[in-house]
């Protein structure tokens, strides 16, 4: 592939993973998801944030215009468009997934209760809805500024197929992840920084608990930020000990004396 139909691909590649990332921005779930509401939606984050971490990492964030730039430029002309045809069957996926939607709305009719979607501000409680939020954001801010595919809000009313999708959307993130092996330590560095935004340790333990099912990574920075906060807490050592003993001295009387 010549440098200027490289340039090209990276271009297209960079307009594919845009879309890739928005496309979990229209997602619903219905209300039949309950009490597992708020793990599916930080599910769902956790995956656009994959994807969004990769795009990062190998340099399809931000400014585009000169490609050249990006990592890519240095890959083997087929791994751009393997990865492009990665995030195009992600796309895919969602599209299916919508299809199948409007196919199940369409046979229980508009006024069918099982339609009704759950909100996150309604729906989730404050660690949740921040924990949601604060993905949400980070994956936005790696988009780059080629046009976006606007979409319309949708929604997914069985478990199954969600589980499904996100099995799916799971295996090629993986598939993009070995196709550019460099971005390793990149990809780290990012996971680092995502924990470092996340300061609630309970939203940390709800995103541990997700990202042990399919995002290694983050899970290691996440167990990592947690031991290094353990060796900077404070400790009741015997100095302190001395101190308190110096402080206050129960006398005969049982009464405490104090020495100042």
């Amino acid at each position: 592939m010549e440098p200027a139909s490289l340039a090209v691909g990276i271009v297209a590649l960079a307009t594919t993973f845009n879309n890739a990332v928005d496309c979990f921005e229209y997602v619903q779930l219905g209300r039949a998801f309950g009490n597992d509401f708020q793990t599916s939606l930080i599910r769902l984050g956790n995956e656009r944030l994959r994807v969004s971490r990769w795009g990062q990492a190998v340099g399809l964030s931000g400014d585009i215009k000169n490609a050249s730039n990006v990592m890519l430029a240095t890959a083997p002309p087929e791994d751009v468009t393997a990865a492009n045809k990665v995030l195009k069957q992600i796309l895919g996926l969602f599209a299916e997934a919508e299809r199948v939607s409007a196919k199940y709305t369409n046979r229980t009719g508009e006024a069918d209760q099982s339609l009704a979607t759950l909100d996150s501000a309604t729906d989730m409680d404050p660690v949740g809805q921040s924990l949601v939020a604060q993905m949400r954001t980070l994956s936005i801010n790696r988009q780059n500024k080629t046009p976006l595919t606007r979409k319309a809000k949708w929604a997914l009313y069985e478990k199954k197929q969600f589980n499904e999708l996100i099995q799916d959307i799971a295996n090629l993130v993986k598939d993009l992840v070995q196709l550019f092996p460099a971005a390793h330590e990149e990809r780290r560095r990012l996971c680092r920084s995502e924990v470092s935004e996340i300061k609630s340790s309970d939203a940390r333990l709800a995103l541990k608990d997700v990202a042990a099912l399919e995002d290694k990574e983050l899970e290691e920075a996440i167990v990592e930020a947690s031991e290094s906060e353990d060796h900077k807490s404070p400790t009741f050592n015997n100095h302190d000990s001395r101190v308190g003993m110096q402080a206050g001295v129960i006398n005969n009387s049982g009464t405490q004396a104090f020495n100042f």
